[in-house]
């Protein structure tokens, strides 16, 4: 398994590898390939997984519209021409950082297999220069990587429809997101985050990096004028301009930027009345899961995967980029507590059956055995 960063890193992608990974060791020998971050050994096993991380230089402040962070692994070829010679695959989780001399060494010189994870969809709609770079690179060389691979897995059916030409979707499988349904469950209480913000009604809850992609600028405008606080959980540059704008259209926001766990995060879902995600671009959109697995209703776009993960019996989807539309099912909720009710315990269930590691780890063995083993 390759990718650029690995626990303890945490972003979506390196969750999702985190857990795969160490369900596949129960039965098989993983090894993960990764960049060396300070206080990590060169070689560790954790929890039957092999890690091997090369040194590295992690660049974290990259112009628009590069991602940072993004880490530069001077030796990483020599260390994947040694650990894969003995692999049966090899499989990609990064598009964008591993090119076309890993696929190169892995493919004509190892004549190995290769997989590759997308977890993320070809970029559209987020802002001119974001979406004409992340294009062109899928266009000249994702193509040519996804052309090599013996199998693709997409963390949503849209991430795939929408990033593998359609000639290679035979060679394609959905393999979801989790969420730790113990961690996230309806018991938690929200009592502790309710007297640290010092609230006690209405609360609308939002998550996320705070960049162009989660449309928050809708959500806030939808909020003016609604008799609830609304909660924007994240840090990211349009923090100044989001304060603004919910200044300027007289928003109740509260912007808590604090770095919590898991646990806290669990706390903050109980917490809320209404779960709410403005994306205007999503391949999946894991908070979604996680406020559901918390017996949340929830509100998403039909950006990208959100319709694959919201449902008509645990919450309620909405054009992206509409004020107006949010705000309707905002109220809508807000006003009936039995209808919060019934799709919180929906999404709950929907939630701990079809967003689960498990069956995420089942997708991956089921994909090898079609096109690998």
């Amino acid at each position: 398994m390759l990718n650029p960063f690995y626990p303890p890193y945490f972003g979506g992608t390196e969750k999702h590898l985190y857990e795969v990974s160490r369900r596949l060791a129960r039965k098989h020998d993983v090894t993960v390939l990764t960049a060396r971050l300070p206080g990590t050994k060169h070689e560790s096993i954790e929890e039957g997984v092999r890690v091997v991380r090369t040194p590295a230089w992690v660049l974290k402040h990259l112009p628009r519209p590069l991602p940072p962070p993004l880490p530069v692994t001077p030796f990483s070829l020599f260390e994947l021409d040694r650990e894969a010679r003995d692999a049966d695959v090899v499989h990609i989780h990064n598009r964008f950082v591993y090119g076309s001399a890993d696929v190169a060494l892995i493919r004509k010189k190892l004549k190995k297999p290769l997989g590759l994870t997308l977890h993320n969809a070809r970029v559209q709609g987020v802002d001119f220069a974001t979406d004409s770079m992340a294009q062109f690179y899928d266009d000249v060389i994702g193509k040519k990587t996804m052309a090599e691979c013996a199998c693709i897995a997409g963390v949503s059916r849209a991430t795939i429809e929408t990033t593998v030409p359609r000639k290679m979707w035979g060679k394609t499988r959905v393999a979801y997101n989790g969420v730790d349904s113990r961690l996230f469950n309806p018991r938690v209480s929200g009592n502790e985050f309710r007297e640290e913000i010092g609230f006690d009604g209405a609360i609308v809850l939002t998550n996320g990096r705070l960049v162009k992609q989660k449309g928050f600028e809708y959500l806030i405008r939808a909020m003016a004028g609604v008799d609830a606080k609304l909660v924007i959980f994240g840090r990211g540059p349009l923090e100044s301009e989001l304060k603004a704008e919910a200044k300027r259209v007289g928003c109740d926001a509260l912007f808590y930027t604090k770095r919590v766990s898991d646990g806290k995060l669990a706390k903050m879902y109980a917490a809320c009345d209404v779960f709410a995600l403005p994306s205007v671009w999503e391949p999946f959109g894991m908070v979604l899961a996680e406020a559901m697995a918390c017996g949340k209703p929830v509100i998403g776009t039909n950006a990208g995967g959100i319709p694959e993960v919201v449902t008509r019996d645990c919450g309620f989807t909405v054009r992206k980029r509409s004020a107006a539309a949010l705000k309707e099912k905002v109220k809508t909720l807000l006003a009936d507590k039995g209808l919060r009710k019934r799709l919180g315990a929906g999404g709950r269930k929907r939630a701990v059956k079809k967003f689960n590691w498990d069956n995420t780890a089942k997708d991956y063995e089921k994909m090898y055995d079609e096109f690998v083993w």
